[in-house]
């Protein structure tokens, strides 16, 4: 099989994976990958990552988001190892079939060897009406201003240039997994979307969902300077580059 397909769960969720392999025909294809609880990370180990983090981003990472990167590091270095062409990179809470699968390596054949896929999961986010991008065989490669409107992991498809680049850069300097501006811009990446997976609209029992919260945002003065760069770039993008607003559920 020259494709792989990583699922990424904590050990203890055995109730989810039990969901997805009454729902995936090809779950026994899935390669399992036990997800880091960042939560129980003990002081020094966590402190190591977010010291890290702080200094290269100005920003400081919940024990979750660490937890999240790490588990999804594990998954980069396997599908290094195994020579793949190509990986799907499945969180457990992704809602899907086999067919969806299928249709998403159909179309990673697509994809320049330096991007990655976004296959979906967009449910319910605030930004999910925000991405211009332009239509390319069956799917869309989003304008690099929008890069920031596209959140979550739960499935992507990654190759082995894009794998690599954005597993360094973890090494480097650990961020959240699913800052796709910085990781896609930083390594010259591109990004390509096709809504095929969903994701849970209820986010109640999501670890990182919660601790986000308690620690909040607030918009500052950049904040808002790129939100007016990005919808002077979406008019130019559109206007003149042929790029369309993507509808994401």
């Amino acid at each position: 099989m020259n494709n792989k397909i990583y699922l990424i769960s904590l050990k203890k969720d055995t109730k989810r994976r039990e969901i997805l392999k009454s729902r995936f025909a090809n779950y026994d294809d899935f390669e399992l990958v036990y997800g880091v609880d960042g939560r129980e990370l003990d002081a020094k180990a966590y402190y190591s990552h977010i010291n890290t983090s702080f200094k290269a981003y100005g920003r400081l990472l919940t024990p979750s988001e660490v937890g999240c990167t790490l588990s999804h590091m594990i998954a980069y270095e396997r599908f290094l190892q195994s020579g793949a062409e190509y990986a799907l990179i499945l969180e457990d809470d992704v809602i899907g079939d086999e067919a969806m699968i299928n249709q998403a390596f159909l179309l990673a054949k697509n994809m320049d060897k330096n991007s990655v896929l976004i296959c979906g999961c967009q449910d319910g986010l605030n930004d999910r009406f925000s991405a211009f991008a332009k239509r390319t065989q069956h799917m869309y490669e989003v304008s690099p201003y929008s890069y920031k409107c596209i959140y979550r992991t739960a499935a992507y498809i990654i190759t082995q240039n894009s794998a690599k680049a954005i597993l360094n850069t973890h090494k480097n300097a650990i961020n959240t997994t699913d800052v796709w501006e910085y990781l896609l811009d930083k390594n010259g990446l591109k990004m390509y979307f096709a809504d095929i997976f969903s994701h849970p609209l209820d986010l109640s029992d999501s670890n990182i969902e919660k601790e986000r919260a308690e620690r909040g945002y607030k918009p500052n003065f950049m904040a808002y300077m790129r939100s007016i760069k990005f919808i002077i770039a979406s008019r130019f993008f559109v206007n003149f580059c042929g790029y369309e607003r993507i509808f994401k559920r």
